[in-house]
């Protein structure tokens, strides 16, 4: 492993306030995830992302929630909020725990349903919030990230760690809604947080109060 901060995808001009679509993982399956974090409290070179912060990135953007004004926010929300409307629940099936260079995660089969919701919050970020800049790319597949990588260790003894912890199948991300959320980087704990989501259900969901 190598450290992670440091990538050019963490390299944020400012560390607060980044600007991404999230979807967040259900209690079941966030405690499920929350129970396989446990192995990485042996390895000090990588971090544990703390539970209530779970997430599968949809988007990353290329600004800050400071850097916009309120009414290209309220454009995006505006077309957020159809798209919600048009798109079903879908479920993501996820595999166990990998390892890989900079971090130990679990990651998802891609679908078209992943792909058409991606595509569209790219679109409309292209055309309010992120229309002055390149956006990210996308996310290389679904996932959900336990941990990051600190420092350089080895990824084969956070692999053979995780393999060994016995414990029941972990159950799909269940995507109903998203949310739109200001994430703050810290690079010294290795913790992607937030303060509050702005939260769109999909078509059968109750809206948010």
């Amino acid at each position: 492993m190598k450290r992670f901060f440091g990538h050019p995808m963490t390299l944020w001009p400012s560390m607060r306030n980044r600007l991404h679509i999230y979807a967040l993982p259900a209690p079941d399956l966030r405690s499920a995830l929350e129970e396989r974090q446990r192995v990485l409290e042996a390895f000090d070179y990588c971090s544990i992302q703390p539970a209530d912060y779970l997430h599968a990135t949809v988007q990353q953007f290329a600004v800050t929630s400071d850097e916009v004004s309120p009414e290209e926010v309220d454009a995006f929300m505006v077309r957020l909020k159809s798209l919600a409307a048009e798109t079903e629940p879908f479920s993501v099936e996820l595999g166990e725990p990998e390892a890989d260079d900079y971090s130990l995660g679990v990651r998802g089969t891609n679908t078209s349903s992943w792909a058409k919701l991606t595509a569209a919050v790219r679109d409309a970020a292209a055309d309010t919030i992120n229309k002055s800049q390149p956006l990210p790319n996308a996310p290389f597949i679904p996932h959900l990230t336990l941990g990051y990588a600190m420092a350089e260790g080895s990824t084969e003894l956070i692999q053979r760690a995780s393999d060994q912890l016995r414990a029941p199948a972990l159950p799909p991300l269940t995507i109903n809604e998203v949310h739109f959320i200001a994430v703050h980087q810290d690079a010294n704990r290795g913790t992607f947080t937030w303060d509050t989501t702005s939260r769109f259900p999909f078509s059968d969901q109750p809206s948010a109060k």
